[in-house]
């Protein structure tokens, strides 16, 4: 059993000893859900560590850059849908606490291949991506290959276009000590 499965069974005992009236508060709510992501999270990286922290890497990045951008989907939500990023959006839609973010998913995953005709889960679909390519370039597997996070920004910033480019700003925001190079690339 790995580390993970460990502490999501903690969880969900933590979660049956809350008396009842107590379930009903949002951050018990929150909670569950949170558990419930962290199960799905579980089961499809079936123990391999790397592609769950890349996962939780990928949500926190969501939700730093959503909280930069005036336009985006809470930074909540959009932590979820980074975190989910990668599992079958059918799954997905299964799930009653996570089914909001199945369309994101889809998008996400479908992004280079057909245009997505609601703006809000566009612009979640194109946060989700900027997160997880950053997150891939700096979380490289082979260290070699690894970027740092200026270099990483770089590429990012050469590849936007029109309608990433306030996605990357939002991302550029999230971080300190930016070099003047990339902020002028990206203003």
């Amino acid at each position: 059993m790995t580390l993970h499965a460990l502490d999501r069974l903690e969880a969900e005992r933590k979660l049956r000893s809350i008396p009842a009236v107590l379930l009903e508060t949002t951050w018990v709510l929150d909670a569950q859900v949170e558990a419930v992501i962290d199960a799905l999270l579980a089961a499809a990286t079936a123990g391999d560590e790397r592609a769950y922290a890349h996962a939780r890497h990928v949500g926190e990045w969501c939700a730093r850059i959503a909280a930069n951008l005036p336009c985006a989907p809470g930074a909540a939500f959009m932590r979820r849908c980074g975190v989910l990023a990668d599992l079958d959006p059918a799954v997905l839609e299964r799930v009653r606490d996570v089914r909001d973010c199945a369309a994101v998913v889809r998008a996400f995953q479908r992004l280079r291949i057909v245009e997505e005709r609601e703006p809000e889960v566009l612009t979640a679909a194109l946060i989700v991506a900027a997160a997880d390519e950053f997150d891939a370039l700096i979380f490289e597997a082979d260290e070699e290959r690894r970027l740092s996070p200026s270099a990483a920004l770089r590429t990012i910033c050469a590849a936007a276009n029109e309608q990433t480019r306030p996605i990357v700003r939002a991302l550029v925001q999230t971080l300190r000590n930016v070099p003047a190079d990339i902020l002028a690339a990206i203003a």
